[in-house]
């Protein structure tokens, strides 16, 4: 009688081989598997003009936003070419030792390429704007998030993306907005 571990009598026993990927499917692997966090805000309240500042109710929310972060051991701070949006990224991450690095508003392609190129398996605070965050949450992967109302200034979204999907979650913080 056979063992429960030997093959039936009659059967041909066929050495198991390791076949290692080559590099190209390695770098196609990497391609697709990729992982990412990237918690995402529109900048904080801001006043009149055409390139305004953080009112003090935006200054206040973006300390928080600073506090709430600062054991997220964060790889970068992507802030686009406004000041509100700077003002509201700086505290972040002059709290984890960085310098805020600018993307283009409208190039949520670029942001995207710019998060894998460099902070792939790491975490990532992106500062958008009301109509941006949607465009950003889908080019990494989460399509239809709605685009933010113009008064809305406390959702906070952290965007994981991992090999086999996108996930979303959609937090409010500091003083409720409409």
């Amino acid at each position: 009688m056979d063992s429960p571990t030997s093959a039936p009598s009659g059967a041909a026993i066929l050495p198991l081989h390791e076949i290692e990927p080559t590099a190209t499917i390695k770098r196609r692997l990497a391609k697709l598997m990729w992982t990412v966090t990237v918690v995402m805000v529109r900048h904080a309240e801001r006043g009149a003009g055409s390139d305004p500042a953080l009112t003090p109710a935006g200054q206040a929310r973006a300390a928080l936003l600073a506090r709430m972060l600062q054991d997220a051991n964060l790889s970068a701070v992507f802030v686009t070419d406004t000041l509100r949006s700077r003002q509201t990224g700086t505290p972040a991450a002059q709290a984890a030792g960085l310098q805020p690095t600018l993307y283009a508003a409208t190039d949520a392609a670029g942001l995207v390429a710019a998060i894998r190129a460099g902070h792939a398996g790491r975490t990532v605070l992106v500062v958008a704007h009301s109509n941006t965050v949607d465009d950003i949450a889908a080019a990494l992967g989460a399509p239809g998030l709605p685009e933010l109302a113009d008064s809305q200034f406390d959702r906070l979204f952290v965007l994981t993306r991992s090999w086999c999907a996108t996930r979303i979650l959609r937090l409010r913080y500091g003083t409720p907005t409409p």
